[in-house]
């Protein structure tokens, strides 16, 4: 399969996708005539001629190009009054504002596991997920799509493999179509999906080529296609509808996945003039079944869209905001020409001149009448007219802004309240627009979801990802990597590094000696991706700065009050880089300061237990010199004499280590 793509030079090209080396037998294809095709792509275009019209219309208000939300009507009559389109475009403030906080908001995917001993495959998962993330640039790609659903209401991609490797191809909306009895909002009962862009006539047959047509059959479909159909201003590519234009030589390309009858999903590319490619749809999903062992032909569009009507017509959330707009519009343009032309009132004919209202709005302008002022003419009173059109004005303004970027939900005019009332004050600003958060987020966990699928399908050699959680520390996991045998010690038992692993067994050519099932006699694989399995979800990580810091400060509140918070809480709760090292490193020396008490209490134990010995061992001697002078020491007596003397001793040769011991340099550990 293939994706519609045009690189940054202009020329179109076919990204073909990398097929499994172990491809399963494909289920039997069933095609369709390209007529069915049209019809489906015709029918999909006429059902939403109205949604798209007004999506368009959305779009230019919010891009306000040229004054595009006033009409070339409107404009004419503000040229003859001689004043120029006063707009204040509220729509792209919401629209940015809105951008802003599916940024702040942005989540990442992480696998958790299915059984108990699931863990380790679930960390590589989620690793996997990371690199491919990165590697594709999906944020952004998922910021542009949500300015999608904002607007037009829809947004849509399509999850496929490039090179090897999974890619993302972002569908604009003036290019996607799809099935109209879809009534879902994450298009999961739609028959059909697909896109469509126009190609030059040269391009076209190129591509058609590189998809296995012959060149003449090519140049055959190029040319039948300015024959073909004539259509309506439904789609923003300026032939309007139609399959080809002879005038500029170009060609439409449509690219369709759709569902059959067993819920296969197929793939067509066609074009006006006839059918390029079609098959059984390459990638995989994980509902396994007998007839479908790795995994059913799925669809490669993932799309979703915020708001429905009851005939089945998206809309974005901007629609709501362009009847306010207007009227800020009207309203402002009528005050502000209000208050500048001054309207008059005369009893006859040819009291004031003809071009009486122009002298007036002029500050320099002298205004000769033939009559007395406030009997033959004078000025209408306009004040309670520019009056109300503030209040509309305000009310309006009220009225975008209740659903839209407001002092709250901005953080403005909260400055002397906590980070903790500011957050609650945003969240309720935030409940009305909760579902479109909740609609993106599903489609973003689908397209997750969709790039594990890829990876697992089509990654079936060796690779590594590289992890980037800790920028001092990367690391590396390898994926589909042959176990190393380990080398065996005298003992029977692994040889082990210095970090408990053990050492592999190094063949002749410098590289590890793969271990050997014996089951199989083919090496051992760590990390198979195909035979990775997890559940993936998304996890919420909204912007918290505020509510850490003020978590923070009352936690140090709380220490200077005399509070005994351990500094390790302190340091946790804080906004410190690297705070996880600082805190193992106070554990390390905390562990060596309890050390050092302990050996002091044992000083100190010993030195009063030397004390005892040697009040014992005088008290002794003394008893032996009184009673030698009145009669000779017994060899009992001695020997009580000698044991106290090598307690005394012992005593002294402990304390004098334990002091030693202290009194030495630590050891630093090895670099």
């Amino acid at each position: 399969m293939a994706a519609l793509t045009r690189d940054t030079s202009g020329i179109a090209q076919l990204r073909q996708q990398a097929q499994p080396q172990q491809a399963p037998a494909e289920p039997e294809f069933k095609g369709r005539t390209l007529e069915s095709y049209k019809r489906m792509f015709t029918r999909a275009e006429e059902a939403c001629t109205k949604a798209r019209t007004l999506a368009h219309r959305d779009r230019d208000w919010f891009d306000n190009f040229d004054d595009s939300q006033w009409s070339d009507k409107e404009k004419g009559v503000l040229e003859k009054r001689g004043q120029p389109p006063s707009t204040s475009n509220r729509l792209r403030k919401k629209v940015r504002f809105l951008r802003g906080l599916e940024q702040r908001q942005r989540s990442d995917p992480k696998a958790y596991p299915r059984k108990p001993n699931d863990e380790k495959s679930a960390s590589v998962i989620t690793d996997v997920l990371d690199y491919v993330e990165q590697q594709t640039r999906f944020d952004h790609t998922a910021s542009e799509s949500f300015k999608d659903l904002v607007i037009e209401g829809i947004e849509a991609c399509e999850v496929i493999v490039e090179g090897g490797e999974t890619a993302i191809n972002l569908l604009q909306y003036d290019g996607f179509f799809y099935d109209p009895r879809s009534k879902k909002t994450d298009f999961s009962d739609a028959k059909y999906l697909g896109y469509q862009d126009w190609f030059d006539e040269d391009e076209a047959i190129e591509m058609a080529i590189a998809m296995g047509m012959s060149e003449e059959d090519a140049k055959a479909a190029v040319e039948a296609s300015f024959e073909d159909g004539v259509g309506d201003e439904g789609y923003d590519d300026k032939p309007g509808h139609m399959w080809g234009d002879q005038d500029r030589k170009r060609v439409r390309i449509a690219c369709m996945y759709w569902k059959d009858g067993k819920g296969v999903w197929n793939y067509v590319y066609f074009t006006g003039g006839a059918v390029i490619k079609e098959g059984v749809s390459v990638y995989l999903d994980d509902q396994k079944s007998d007839e479908f062992p790795n995994g059913r032909p799925t669809c490669a569009i993932i799309a979703a869209s915020v708001y429905l009507t009851r005939k089945n017509e998206r809309y974005g959330a901007l629609r709501d905001d362009i009847s306010p707009q207007s009227e800020i519009n009207y309203t402002k343009t009528n005050t502000v020409f209000n208050m500048k032309n001054r309207r008059m009132w005369q009893r006859a004919k040819g009291i004031l001149p003809a071009d009486a209202s122009e002298v007036v709005a002029r500050a320099d302008g002298i205004l000769t009448a033939n009559g007395e002022y406030g009997k033959d003419w004078g000025f209408i009173d306009s004040q309670a007219e520019i009056a109300n059109n503030f209040q509309f004005l305000q009310i309006s303004t009220m009225e975008i802004e209740g659903h839209g970027p407001n002092a709250g939900l901005m953080g403005r005019g909260t400055e002397d309240q906590s980070g903790k009332a500011i957050a609650l004050q945003q969240n309720a600003g935030m409940a009305e627009e909760n579902d479109i958060f909740d609609i993106h987020n599903d489609w973003k966990l689908r397209v997750y979801r969709a790039m594990w699928y890829r990876t697992k399908q089509f990654k079936t050699s060796e690779w590594y990802v590289r992890v980037t959680e800790d920028n001092e520390a990367p690391r590396f996991v390898g994926l589909n990597t042959p176990k190393p045998k380990p080398q065996i010690g005298p003992d029977g038992q692994p040889v082990l590094n210095e970090k408990g692993e053990p050492v592999p067994m190094m063949g002749p050519d410098g590289k590890p000696i793969p271990e050997i099932d014996p089951a199989t006699g083919q090496p051992i694989i760590e990390n198979s991706v195909a035979e990775l399995d997890a559940d993936i979800i998304l996890t919420l990580a909204p912007d918290s700065i505020t509510l850490q810091h003020e978590e923070f400060t009352e936690l140090a509140d709380m220490a200077k009050a005399g509070v005994p918070i351990p500094p390790d809480v302190l340091i946790l709760a804080s906004q410190i880089r690297d705070k996880q090292k600082l805190v193992e490193r106070m554990k390390e020396e905390g562990g060596a300061q309890a050390k050092l008490q302990q050996a002091m209490q044992q000083i100190e134990q010993m030195q009063q237990a030397m004390q005892a010995m040697t009040k014992q061992l005088q008290q002794a001697q003394q008893e032996a010199q009184q009673a030698a002078m009145q009669k000779p020491l017994t060899p009992v007596d001695m020997a009580k004499v000698d044991e106290s003397r090598a307690k005394t001793q012992h005593i002294q040769a402990q304390t004098a280590q334990i002091g030693k011991e202290l009194m030495a340099p630590p050891e630093m550990p090895e670099p």
